[in-house]
């Protein structure tokens, strides 16, 4: 977890590999996350719209919009932290 923002990462079903290996994707995943938005409330819009739409809630265009921008920052985010884990049943768990 990264203690100054309001989000919480874990890195999921990562069998065979290190705590310490393990802390550091987690936080490079929280870091590049971070710097796709401007602020944390637009992160926590992003996410909310998302986590609504993912649900089968109807969102509006200019909500679809967010929701992609969430999209497109996990994969940024997911990218960074895999950078030096080879593992192919794991992914990054994002709470608010």
């Amino acid at each position: 977890m990264v203690d100054e923002q309001r989000f919480e990462v874990t890195l999921q079903d990562c069998t065979g590999v290190s705590e310490e290996l393990k802390a550091k994707a987690e936080a490079r995943f929280a870091k590049a996350l971070w710097r796709c938005f401007p602020n944390q409330e637009a992160m926590t819009e992003a996410y909310k719209i998302y986590t609504d739409a993912a649900e089968g809630g109807i969102i509006s265009k200019a909500q679809e919009r967010l929701a992609h921008a969430w999209v497109k920052a996990c994969d940024t985010a997911r990218q960074a932290g895999f950078r030096d884990i080879a593992v192919e049943e794991a992914y990054f768990e994002v709470r608010m």
